[in-house]
């Protein structure tokens, strides 16, 4: 806004404070406006804090539907050394005998030990050079005298006596099998193979411990020498070789393979990081079992049950580590339980010590063998936690609900919402809800129908109380009845034997209907049809066998109950009843109301924003009208201050006119 710097210096008038004064009057419709904009902005966060008290009792009726969750069971065990116990929602009330014949074990398998688990793996190894392009061809010829050799490998015991017979051909594959025939006789193990290299075959000789870095030596000790075998020269010796080892797990074959330069440590590592290691753990044991075995691999299943096996295959090629090398400290094996004695004559088994399949969501974690009692008994403190939670919250909705839309008599003050009707309502919904019957619910039928036979009632100042006497004599009588009566469920019944109630769906609406369904002669549904109990029109359901279903949108939509015909009459009558408890009711009732576009809540915030933005549109309009009239104001003032600053100049103009005609007039008289 532009203005002159002239305010008053000619007109003697404060046009700054004039020109303020002048807005400030105009301004007032735009105060009653801010006025207006701040009652809806509080009535809007009353809305929302009355929506807020709402969601909370709206998820207490969850709660309260949700029958499984409160349905806890109190589990315990009489010795839980040999076993503990724990339930879920749904277990069902009773005293059992378990006995543990035996445990589910996972399998172990220990290896019979090398002298240094940092030890190169393999055994030392002796090739003799004299190769042969065939195995089966004659190798060499012993003279008439034969030969007596010894091989051996350091301190282990000797591969001695072995004997070639006189004037005798042998082949690489006799001569490993003569060898052999020695060192199974004196260590139990097979030393020689005959290995081929680049179509080349050679004799070799292996120690019989793996991780031995020993010498090798052969000596004739009878006969005459065999040229191929004699001398130092005939052979090169390798610390540690490669190899493999070949396991099998729970179906899954692995073959780890060894080098050189691979320890004890090294295969175990090996073994666990194997990215497709089907569930085996390799870790090593320190024991000294003599003969230098002091440090043992062990290799254990992961998991537990009969099968699960860890088994070394005859493939394995790493000396020392064949299946005869392996103890098997622990087989897999199943857990085996009876339950109240029985079966008799046999086990229930299982893979696992965690049993949670044979009695109905109970979990059996067992630890030792023996017999233990489970009992299993309701917990009921879940069920009075949260109807004690459902009169706390209500209450709170209520005091809300009073201090936003009543009219508070001492301080002579109305709530921000008094006036307002949609919001009332809902609170007056929630109150006919829980102070009637349970939806479906026939009275002398079911054990309870409404929240006052199980303690629950208002006070004279329309307050929830509960009466944990009669909630404690409810439960004790009937505790599936009061589970019932707060959390039923897309559940129902019929008073007919013939005609019976099979299912609905959660969206199927909770009442009694009335059926009708026609037979032919040979008892075969001809007709089906169905109303709300009380309506006049029926409406036509459909049929496959003896089983009726609504499928159209309708309120019965989903219901199923089956239809038997008694035998005689060509049309049958019944009355079917769809539950739903206080619990499912509430949770309805409030999820409509606070529905984000269709709600009672919704709409009426919706309804006050709309109006706060029409306002703060009117608001601006005005605003924008007002600086206008200001800057034309201030101009106004501007303009006729320098019309006077003309008319002082003029008029000082003319004083010096005039005052130089009497000087000139005073000159000539003179």
């Amino acid at each position: 806004m532009s203005t002159l710097g002239l305010s008053g210096v000619f007109s003697g008038i404060n046009t700054d404070a004039f020109v303020a004064k002048i807005i400030a009057i105009s301004a007032r419709p735009i105060a009653r406006l801010e006025v207006r904009k701040v009652g809806l902005e509080g009535k809007i966060s009353a809305v929302d804090s009355i929506a807020a008290q709402l969601g909370y009792l709206k998820n207490v009726g969850e709660q309260l539907a949700d029958t499984d969750g409160l349905q806890a069971v109190n589990a315990k065990s009489s010795d839980t050394t040999i076993m503990s116990v724990s339930a879920s929602s749904g277990a069902l009330e009773g005293v059992h005998s378990i006995e543990i014949n035996q445990l589910a074990l996972s399998h172990t398998s220990v290896h019979d030990g090398l002298d240094d688990e940092t030890t190169t793996l393999g055994t030392s190894n002796a090739r003799n050079v004299n190769g042969m392009g065939n195995a089966d061809a004659t190798w060499f010829t012993t003279t008439a005298n034969g030969a007596i050799y010894t091989f051996d490998f350091g301190a282990e015991t000797d591969i001695d006596s072995v004997t070639f017979a006189a004037s005798t051909s042998y082949s690489l594959n006799e001569v490993a099998a003569l060898i052999n025939v020695r060192s199974q006789a004196v260590s139990d193990y097979a030393a020689a193979s005959v290995v081929e290299d680049s179509g080349t075959f050679y004799l070799e000789l292996d120690a019989e411990f793996a991780g031995s870095l020993v010498d090798f030596t052969q000596s004739l000790t009878g006969g005459d020498a065999v040229a191929e075998l004699n001398d130092g020269a005939d052979w090169t010796e390798t610390d540690g070789q490669v190899g493999t080892l070949v396991y099998t797990y729970d179906g899954v074959t692995r073959t780890i393979t060894t080098g050189q330069t691979t320890s004890l440590e090294d295969l175990a590592a090996m073994i666990n990081n194997d990215a497709e290691n089907p569930g085996v753990t390799a870790s090593i044991l320190q024991y000294d079992a003599g003969s230098n075995q002091v440090y043992h691999l062990v290799m254990a299943g992961n998991e537990t049950g009969s099968g699960k096996d860890v088994s070394i295959d005859a493939e394995t090629t790493l000396t020392g580590f064949s299946s005869g090398s392996w103890t098997a400290t622990q087989t897999a094996q199943d857990a085996q339980i009876r339950v109240d004695g029985y079966p008799a004559a046999d086990w229930i088994e299982r893979d696992s010590n965690t049993i949670s399949d044979v009695l109905p969501n109970v979990t059996l974690n067992l630890l030792n063998t023996g017999t233990v009692t489970v009992t299993l008994s309701n917990n009921t403190a879940s069920v009075k936690a949260v109807l004690s939670s459902l009169v706390d919250t209500y209450n709170q909705v209520a005091d809300v609900m009073d201090q936003y839309t009543g009219y508070d008599e001492e301080n002579e003050t109305s709530g921000p919402l008094q006036g307002t009707y949609a919001i009332p309502n809902i609170l007056t919904s929630i109150r006919l809800n829980l102070a009637g019957s349970a939806k479906g619910f026939l009275f002398g039928t079911d054990t309870y129908t409404q929240l006052v036979e199980i303690g629950i009632e208002f006070d004279g100042k329309g307050r929830l109380e509960l009466d944990s006497s009669v909630l404690d004599a409810a439960i004790a009588a009937d505790y599936a009845g009061v589970l019932s009566v707060l959390g039923a469920k897309a559940t129902g019944a019929s008073d007919d034997t013939y005609i019976q109630f099979s299912s609905a769906l959660d969206s199927t609406d909770p009442g009694t209907y009335e059926v009708k369904i026609g037979f032919t002669g040979s008892g075969a549904i001809n007709q089906a049809q169905i109303r709300t109990k009380g309506e006049s029109v029926w409406r036509s359901a459909t049929w496959v066998g003896n089983t009726v279903s609504v499928e159209t949108d309708t309120p019965e939509a989903g219901l199923v109950f089956t239809a038997t015909w008694d035998g005689v009459s060509s049309s049958q009558t019944a009355e079917i009843r769809v539950l739903q408890g206080f619990g499912g009711a509430l949770y309805d009732l409030l999820d409509a109301a606070l529905d984000d576009d269709t709600g009672a809540v919704e709409y009426t915030k919706a309804r006050f924003e709309s109006q706060v933005e029409s306002l703060e549109a009117n608001i601006e309009r005005q605003t924008v009208r007002l600086e206008r009239e200001e800057e034309r104001l201030r101009m106004k003032f501007a303009r006729l201050e320098l019309t006077l600053a003309r008319l002082e100049s003029q008029s000082g103009a003319f004083s010096a006119m005039i005052t130089s005609l009497d000087t000139i007039n005073n000159w000539g008289n003179s």
